[in-house]
This record gives C-alpha cells, structure tokens and sequence, in this order.
C-alpha cells in the first residue's frame, strides 16, 4: 500500500508533531515479533518498511493495507479494521471466492471462519510463507499473478480485490474476470485507491476511476455499490509520512533501508497526500454485478504473443474480411511483433473478433523532448456492421478502451496519430474521442523535361543507398545519426517520429513484400551532414515516402530526385504526401508542385487527459512513411 514508485520533486513535509500518530504517544516502541522479523528479510521494499513500522508502532501487524481513520491519534490497527469491515459489509452471503492479493493472510483466513470456500493468490511468495505460518498451512494460496492464474477446477462466484487492483492493469483484470468466474451471477468487489483526475503526467500510479467504471460496463459489469471513504483513508498517508521520519534512524539500522530508498519513500508518501488533499487521488469501495456476460467484450491483442496466437490469428482474419487481402505471419511480425504494437479487440466467445483497434509505438521527438507516441492502425469493424454514434457501438468501446489504456497522460503513450477519412474521423469527433489537428495533403511536381534534367543542386551526386544493409559500424550509419540530428533541432517545435539510422532500417529495410529504394547525397559546405530520400518506385510516378535531412537540404534532395526521375528510360512526375502545416518545407515559393487533398486527417486524442489538441494543432510533420499502408 506505501507508495513505492519515486516521483517529481516533493512538496515540503509536515513536520513531525510532539505528540504521538496512531497510537504511538502512550505507546512504547515495539520490537520485531519473531515471525515478523524472520520474514521481514524477504518482503518486498517498501512492503517491509511498512510492516516494521506498524510493529514498532503498535505492537502488532495483522494487515498492509489501507485504516479509514476518525482521527490521526487513533490506533492503526483499529482503523485498518474499520476499513476490513465497511468491505465486509458488501460481501454477498458465503460463495466461492478468489481473492487477488493476499496481504498478510488475515483476510484469506477470516473468509474461511465465515465459511466462504476462499483461493488466494499472490506474485510474492514472501507473503505466502508468512500468511502460512501465522494462519495455518491451510490456507488455499498460490504463488502467481492475476493474468496467469489457470485454476484447474471451477469458477468463482467473487472476486476480491482489496488495494491490489491498483497494480493489474484494467483490461487484464477484467478480462481475467471474465475468464475465471461464473458467466452468469458473478461479484467483483474493490476496495482501492484511484485516479479522480488527472492534471498532468506526473499523476501517474492509479487507475482514473471513470475509465475503469466505464470499461467495466463494457464488460457487462452494473455498478451496485460506490462508497466514497477517501476521508477516512487519507490521513493513512499522514501517518505514513509521519511514522517513517519518526523511524528513519531505525529503518537504517534494522532493516538496512538505504539513504536513497528512504528518501524515495518520503518524497513518493508526500506526493501521495498531497495527491489525496487536492482531490487528484481518491480512495473507494466499488461492487459490481453481473448476471450474464456480453455477446462481445473487449480483449487485448499483445504484440508478445506469437503470430499463430488465437487472438491474432482472429485478428488477421478480420483484417481479411475488412480488406479483402491477407495479412501474412511476417507482416504481423513486422507491425506488433517483439511488443512494438497492441489492439484491443471486441471478441465472442467462439475466439472470432468483431472489431479491433491498433496501434504501434513510435519514438517521438515531442516540441524538441524525446516521448513515445502511438501510431493508430487497422481499425476495423466487422465487414455489415454499421458504424454507430452510440457509446454502445463497436467503434466507441474499442477506441475508448484502447486509448483509456494508451494514450495520454499517466499512460504508455504520449500522444497517438493516425490517418482517419473524414467521415471516420467526424464519427469519432461527435463521440468526443479525437479532434482534428492537421490532414495530410500531396505534391505533385511534374516530370522533368530532357531539357530541363540538369537541375543545378546545393549538393553532389547522389547515390543508391540499400537500406536492407544498413547497420551500425558501416559506411553512412554516422552521417544518417548526424543528419537526423540536425533535422531533429531544425523541427523541435514540431512533433516527429525519430528517423535515426535504426528506424529507417526497420521502417524500410525490413517490412515484408514491399521494395523502396533511397537516395544519399552530402552537402556541398565542408562538414555539412548527409540527407537522404526514400522513394517507391511506380510504373506512372515516383513516390516519395520520407526524408531525413537538414531542412535547408530538403529542395536539394528533392531536386536530385525529380534529376533522376527524368533520366529514367520515360520521364516520371514525383509526388510526396506531407502534413498542410509543413508543405512549406518542400514547396518552394517558386517552383511549379500541384498540391491537392487527400481526405486522410490527422486526429488527438479528446478522450483521456493528456496533451491538448490545441497545442498539437498545426504541428506534427508526418509523411507517407509514417503511415503502416504505404
């Protein structure tokens, strides 16, 4: 329950009051039980820290979570017992239970005394032999996460969260639900702490309450009960932040806690209640119900799995029936493999998905710092299937629940892209999901006559560059790093994927039946860095997929390429497809390239708290090779 992840700087501390904090003014300092010393040893930090502390406080550590507290001298324990019973109070009559983190044990213990039949699991076996030999060596419990816990026998009828959902990511956790209890009535009962907003990257930790009630009723899952306790629950992390200043010395000295690790924990603590006095963070006993699971409920495609797993073997299936072309095992590999991408996926029981929603993470270079961002693609709703403005649609719960687990602040993903039409993307608009920023747009230069192909350039020749070969260590690795550095610099108000030397080997040298060829030339001025252009080559035209290059070098890459495409055996016109915001970089005044539209947008994120589309409006510079389809 103690914070354990060190966040920004830290707000100032209170300081440590002369009286006592739960209990401990009229109460000597205890000493380590036997049992609690032994296993203290294994426990995981600040779990042990937190055990001590309790101990030296109050002489007795039965439970690691969370006490609702009338007052900040009241004892811990008392507190901590309050809180056990306003969860008691939502606990359905004695079922089958499966409680997801096991604590000390005390609670595993006391649902088999009230006669609920009980399993138990937990990633930390620490806590397994200490809840054994404190409870008994009956107590039902496994060593084992949420995600693979694979009971061999029945389902349950209750699932038990009490402060361990905070650490399983939503769509794990209730996809684990589904899987392991009952399909008809069914209970899951939290008591956690959330995320009741969030005002900028740093609120990072918890799940934003919203988003999971609402993915929960994707699910199938009716809220029942909500208990807002966050008053109670809050003067916890007073009494945290006040034991460990008081036992600093003895964290040290007893338990070998580190200077570093210790200040950690303080500054992490204090974050955390300042989180809970400002209403960022909040504390909550939820109960759900469910009395029949859904047709269709949302399921994660992990770019982990292998390309014959079942879900992306539903996934590549579907994308057959969308576009009518199949997506081969390498194209998968290429696109997800190796965690580079995820979808969720609305799937029925047969395994078969009706609508999915991908995407890929890009390195970025956000306003000059570097970010992830997510790169949208292969969305798709099964072929009939109308695209609804309701939330209850197909389109809405994959989005939503993709970019509620992706994107935005507190989130793997800074920001995300994609190329939506605009009847796609005003879909999206009305349901409050995207907003547009930008759309990408093609020039067109026209072929280049005979006489006109000696085109004069800022530059040498260029040359052929394979980029299937291009490898750190060989000839233009170095000048490609140097090149896109510059770049990098020349755009840092912009918003660009990274295009070093690594991503263009990917990008282009690896993807499966696809054929482009680049064009490397050097600066004329001594110590000017390499550009490069990369191209497609067509029967009618060349197109160009990318550039990395300083921006005062793009013309003269340009015009080395419309050079070559004239001495071609026909002379071919060139086209380049770019965002509206940054033609500017490629169209020079003077020169005699068609733009026209291509009814492809550039769409933010609306739906999750995160970077606002306004201040992305007018600023990514995207090119066809940011698209996967081209």
């Amino acid at each position: 329950m103690i914070p354990s992840v060190l966040p920004p700087p830290p707000i100032a501390a209170d300081p440590v009051p002369a009286g006592g904090v739960g209990g401990d003014a009229v109460r000597p300092s205890q000493p380590l039980s036997p049992q609690l010393s032994r296993h203290l040893s294994q426990f995981n930090f600040p779990l042990n820290v937190y055990a001590a502390m309790l101990q030296w406080s109050e002489g007795r550590v039965d439970c690691l979570h969370f006490g609702l507290f009338d007052n900040l001298d009241e004892p811990i324990w008392q507190a901590q017992e309050r809180a056990s019973q306003r969860l008691w109070a939502q606990m359905p009559p004695p079922c089958s239970v499966l409680e997801v983190g096991i604590g000390l044990g005390h609670t595993l213990a006391r649902l088999g005394q009230r006669g609920y039949t009980a399993v138990g699991i937990t990633p930390d076996a620490a806590q397994v032999a200490y809840a054994q030999t404190v409870q008994g060596t009956d107590l039902s419990v496994e060593v084992t996460t949420l995600e693979n816990f694979a009971p061999s026998e029945k389902r349950f009828d209750l699932m038990l969260l009490q402060e361990s959902a905070q650490y399983i990511q939503p769509l794990a956790l209730l996809e684990a639900a589904d899987r392991l209890l009952h399909t008809e009535k069914a209970t899951l009962l939290l008591m956690d702490e959330f995320a009741l907003t969030r005002a900028n990257d740093a609120d990072f930790g918890l799940h934003l309450l919203p988003h999971f009630k609402a993915l929960a009723e994707r699910f199938g899952w009716r809220l029942a009960h909500e208990e807002d306790v966050t008053i109670g629950a809050r003067v916890t992390m007073d009494v945290i932040e006040r034991l460990t200043q008081r036992y600093a010395a003895r964290l040290r000295q007893d338990l070998g806690v580190s200077d570093a690790d210790l200040v950690g924990l303080e500054v992490s603590t204090t974050r955390y209640a300042h989180n809970y006095k400002t209403g960022v963070y909040g504390y909550r006993v939820l109960r759900f119900e469910r009395h029949a699971v859904p047709v269709l409920r949302p399921v994660l495609m992990d770019g982990h799995s292998a390309a014959t797993a079942p879900e992306t073997l539903a996934m590549r299936a579907l994308f057959q029936r969308v576009f009518g072309r199949e997506m081969t095992a390498p194209e998968w590999q290429w696109k997800y493999g190796q965690g580079r991408g995820c979808g969720v996926a609305l799937a029925a029981r047969d395994g078969s998905f009706g609508a999915f929603y991908g995407g890929l993470t890009r390195p970025l270079r956000l306003f000059g710092q570097p970010a992830l961002g997510c790169q949208v693609c292969d969305v798709m709703i099964e072929p009939g299937v109308r695209v609804s403005l309701r939330r209850q649609g197909p389109s809405y719960q994959v989005t939503a629940s993709f970019l509620e687990a992706q994107i935005g602040w507190a989130r793997p993903h800074a920001v995300g892209f994609g190329f939506p039409t605009d009847r796609a993307l005003s879909v999206a608009e009305r349901l409050g999901l995207y907003e547009r920023v930008d759309e990408l747009v093609q020039l067109l230069w026209p072929a280049l006559s005979v006489a006109d192909g000696v085109v004069e350039v800022a530059a040498t020749a260029g040359v052929a560059l394979d980029l299937r070969a291009l490898k750190e260590g060989l000839p233009h690795w170095a000048d490609l790093q140097a090149a896109w550095a510059v770049m990098a610099a020349d755009l840092r108000g912009s918003v660009l994927g990274v295009r070093d030397p690594a991503w263009l080997h990917y990008r282009y040298g690896l993807k499966p039946d696809a054929s482009y060829e680049a064009l490397l030339l050097q600066a004329v001025q001594p110590g000017g860095a390499f550009g490069v252009v990369i191209f497609r080559r067509h029967a009618s035209h060349l197109e160009v997929l990318d550039w990395v290059a300083p921006l005062a070098h793009i013309p003269a890459l340009m015009a080395a390429l419309r050079r070559k495409a004239a001495i071609s055996p026909n002379p071919l016109p060139v086209l380049a497809w770019i965002t509206a915001s940054h033609t500017h970089h490629l169209r020079q005044p003077d020169d005699d390239a068609v733009l026209e539209p291509l009814n492809l947008f550039v769409p933010a994120n609306a739906h999750t708290p995160g970077v606002s589309p306004a201040d992305l409006r007018g600023r990514w510079f995207l090119t066809a090779g940011d698209t996967d389809f081209r």
